[in-house]
């Protein structure tokens, strides 16, 4: 939530208070010389790094992230502290307006920390400058300081209750149900098939709510490609699906019923919004509860019938 209070909601927006504790981190990096030998501050003598710019640290993720101006200092320095105020509050926004820059502002701290992660190296001292009073740096190519920031991240991220992993990899993922950690569906008959839900599962992770929308329609491929499985010909679709669902009721026709209803109701709702269809009349969908409800809704339908092929 806005004030930063855990109260068991999971989150999907970057606080300022998360925000603090990233600045905390990145600002220790920097401090420890660990993104020195990307953004190196050369000895006066020139014979070796001897610490980090920070500023050519700033600038190049100005480059790469446009909304990072209003986060980092121009010229180098600390990374400064924000307040809920500062971000969102401003008198007379609409809460359609503040929603918009509490997106914007997500979407440029994961980005950062994913920048930040790229450019984070092990760092050893090496020569004493005692002019200078200063080590000259050195880099073993070791990743210790990758997967201390990893935990660091993890452990602002879970203590908040909001709902992003940095991975090991250094790509932020969205935290979803443990049903989709562990794909239900694997078949040398129907690779395609497999890709599809592989594909949806994988950008329905995404924190970016258009690559979620992907997600719903790569999903919903899926399903229209489970109706054909059966009887694999053209014109024959409603037969093949009649088989599936026979298969999926266990014989049991008052649950064939069920699973008819909501076919019927996921395949007008696929057509009625822009998950198979984008003419201008057809609605978009807006909310990330909606298609978290609708993604949850389909993925139960097609594990299940994916089950008895």
């Amino acid at each position: 939530d806005k004030e930063g209070v855990n109260n068991g909601n999971i989150s999907f927006r970057i606080s300022a208070n998360v925000w603090n504790g990233i600045a905390v981190i990145v600002n220790s990096l920097i401090g420890n010389n660990l993104l020195a030998k990307d953004f190196p501050r050369q000895c006066p003598d020139g014979n070796g790094i001897s610490g980090v710019d920070e500023q050519s640290f700033y600038v190049a993720a100005f480059a790469v992230i446009s909304g990072t101006q209003n986060l980092l200092p121009q010229n180098g320095g600390d990374i400064q502290y924000l307040s809920t105020n500062s971000l969102f509050d401003i008198p007379f926004e609409s809460e359609e307006e503040i929603e918009k820059k509490e997106v914007r502002f997500t979407y440029d701290v994961l980005d950062f920390i994913e920048f930040t992660y790229r450019h984070i190296n092990d760092v050893q001292n090496g020569a004493y400058h005692d002019y200078f009073k200063h080590y000259e740096l050195k880099f073993p190519g070791t990743t210790v300081s990758k997967a201390r920031f990893v935990s660091e991240i993890n452990e602002i991220f879970e203590r908040n209750y909001v709902g992003f992993k940095l991975c090991d990899n250094g790509n932020i993922q969205r935290i979803v149900d443990e049903v989709l950690l562990h794909p239900f569906y694997s078949s040398k008959k129907e690779p395609k098939l497999e890709e599809l839900i592989q594909d949806a599962i994988n950008k329905f992770r995404n924190p970016r709510f258009n690559e979620r929308k992907i997600a719903l329609e790569k999903l919903w491929d899926a399903f229209e490609r489970l109706k054909t499985i059966e009887i694999p010909e053209e014109k024959q679709k409603k037969q093949s699906a009649d088989i599936l669902l026979s298969k999926a009721s266990l014989g049991q026709s008052p649950f064939k019923v069920i699973l008819e209803n909501e076919c019927k109701t996921l395949t007008n709702i696929g057509n009625q919004y822009q998950i198979r269809h984008f003419e201008k009349y057809t609605e978009q969908i807006t909310s990330e509860e909606h298609l978290d409800y609708l993604f949850y809704r389909m993925y139960s339908l097609v594990s299940l019938l994916s089950r008895v092929l």
